[in-house]
């Protein structure tokens, strides 16, 4: 099985401030305070865990874990519910369930969660740390949802126990007719190790696999995943999906954490490790993947740390079209500020870009927070390194704008005492807000940026092409990033061929890095296809940047 590596942007027209696609969900919410038992709206909201549920009349669901505190830990008191009829548009709808709605574990440990629909009710598995997991019912996807259980846990720590002890997390159900139309129940879960067991039809109990009279660790399976690489491993957040035939369980990995996935023709495995479907996030610690197809695509739903003030304990939601190439590879991403509305530019001084230095999220927490600067040509790592988006001010004002990283979410051109440099977005401060935020203003040929903290100071190039802050401006052309659908590569009859969606009539630049770097042209049909092929140097991994996207291809030789 051939795979391709996909960076993702989005179409865009921009020569002013827009709105970001990603986070999807910024707010309002409720906040409901267990120490005071009162309810208050909250403009500003964060949580993670995200989970889906499309109903029968096209309406989307979407359940997260409200994330609430000073971002020091987990403290999530409440599940909260959006809407959608297009996943970009989105309507609170309350709070279905509460972590204080079961009598077992912590009050603050809403932890990860998924509904789903049977029997024309709604079914809301949840987990409160590694106290266990159990399962609330409603008539209404929008709930309130009521403990199905009276108290008793539908899995219980004991059960797994002499595993790890905070394995029992992170819900994920399968329901589907078998071979003889006979329908099926799956539940999967875990940390650290991946356990399935099955569901009875009520769904709210287990069913007795082994046949001893009583539920308990006998009536569990743990999955294997092979292949997994020898610096990787299974961490938690399965999601099951079936596609072609194939089962897929999508899942966290490592710590930091990345998102992966691994497939096989039985829901109860043995599974094989796919690859890699996103790197580390840029601003959170964990990760967590939802699957949904919709309107004939497939969407990523994960969290990042990248709202304001945001992190692994203040994380926000975000969608992004997934890829699966024609034997049921999946396509790696990278986190995407610009989701599926967002609009992307690149900025260009004197003939060149502006792109920031390239740096890989690392896994290991003390690397962090991380940060980059800002250089004008030369030829950036990855094509997404050049990608912007110009947003409403920080601090708002006409003309007002701040820059963000599509690919490094979170991430703002930042005047940091005189300097500018690409920094995370994790204070919510005057000040922070004002090193954030530019004006605006036309020149001759483009725009100049006047740094709103340090008036009379711009961004300007230095000799050695640096951006930074200086008396004198540069003058940026905003352009567009014209980009629909996915760019992807393959090799076959002893060539590689790049094809792509874009605008009609586009005629695009293809750079092709291998042993040697090649630069190629390529021109969009009226439909806008294009494809474009080249014969390699020789064996050995090629990357392509084209519209804003690199993929990577391997080339054998005798393809």
């Amino acid at each position: 099985m051939k795979k391709y590596i996909a960076a993702f942007a989005a179409a865009a027209l921009l020569c002013g401030a827009a709105s970001a696609s990603n986070p999807e969900i910024t707010g309002p919410a409720d906040y409901y305070d267990i120490n005071t038992g009162k309810t208050v709206r909250t403009d500003l909201v964060y949580g993670g865990d995200p989970a889906v549920l499309l109903d029968d009349d096209g309406t989307v669901y979407l359940y997260i874990g409200e994330d609430v505190g000073d971002g020091g830990y987990y403290n999530m008191p409440n599940y909260l519910c959006y809407s959608s009829k297009d996943l970009v548009n989105w309507k609170y709808e309350g709070i279905p369930l509460k972590a204080a709605d079961f009598s077992w574990g912590s009050n603050k440990d809403a932890w990860a969660a998924q509904v789903v629909k049977h029997g024309g009710r709604y079914y809301f598995y949840n987990s409160k740390n590694s106290s266990g997991m159990s399962v609330a019912v409603s008539d209404s996807p929008t709930g309130p949802f009521t403990d199905a259980r009276s108290g008793s846990r539908l899995i219980d720590p004991s059960w797994t126990n002499g595993k790890v002890g905070w394995d029992d997390i992170d819900p994920t159900v399968w329901v589907e007719n078998d071979e003889n139309g006979v329908e099926r129940r799956y539940l999967c879960w875990g940390n650290s190790n991946l356990y399935m067991a099955e569901l009875n039809e009520d769904m709210i109990s287990l069913v007795d696999r082994n046949g001893d009279g009583a539920i308990n660790g006998g009536d569990i399976t743990e999955l294997e995943i092979n292949g997994i690489p020898e610096n990787s491993q299974y961490t938690e957040a399965p999601w099951i999906y079936k596609r072609g035939g194939l089962y897929y369980v999508f899942f966290a990995g490592n710590w930091h954490e990345d998102l992966n996935y691994a497939t096989s023709e039985s829901i109860w495995g043995p599974y094989e490790y796919g690859g890699l479907v996103m790197g580390v996030g840029a601003s959170s610690n964990t990760n967590h993947p939802a699957v949904l197809d919709f309107n004939g695509e497939t969407y990523l739903i994960y969290h990042t740390g990248a709202q304001e003030r945001g992190g692994g304990y203040l994380r926000s939601v975000c969608i992004d079209r997934l890829v699966f190439d024609e034997n049921g590879g999946v396509a790696q991403m990278e986190e995407s500020s610009v989701g599926l509305d967002g609009e992307a530019v690149k900025l260009v001084a004197d003939g060149s870009e502006v792109f920031h230095n390239h740096f890989d999220n690392s896994h290991e927490p003390n690397d962090y927070p991380m940060g980059g600067y800002l250089r004008l040509g030369g030829d950036p790592l990855y094509e997404t390194d050049s990608l912007w988006e110009l947003l409403p001010g920080k601090i708002a004002g006409e003309n007002h704008v701040s820059i963000q990283s599509v690919n490094k979410m979170g991430y703002y051109v930042t005047n940091q005492r005189g300097a500018a440099k690409l920094l995370h977005d994790d204070s919510g401060s005057d000040e922070a807000r004002a090193e954030r935020t530019f004006i605006q203003s036309e020149a001759d040929g483009g725009f100049t940026f006047e740094s709103l903290y340090e008036r009379g100071k711009f961004l300007a190039v230095n000799s050695r092409g640096r951006i930074v802050m200086a008396d004198e401006p540069a003058v940026f052309a905003v352009r567009p990033v014209v980009l629909r659908g996915s760019v992807a590569a393959s090799a076959a009859g002893g060539k590689i061929t790049v094809t792509a969606m874009c605008e009609p009539n586009v005629t695009a630049v293809i750079v092709i890095r291998g042993e040697r770097t090649v630069i190629g042209y390529g021109a969009s049909d009226g439909e806008g296809r294009l494809s474009y092929s080249f014969t390699p140097d020789g064996p050995g991994e090629y990357e392509i940047s084209c519209l804003g996207q690199t993929v990577k291809v391997s080339f054998g030789g005798e393809e």
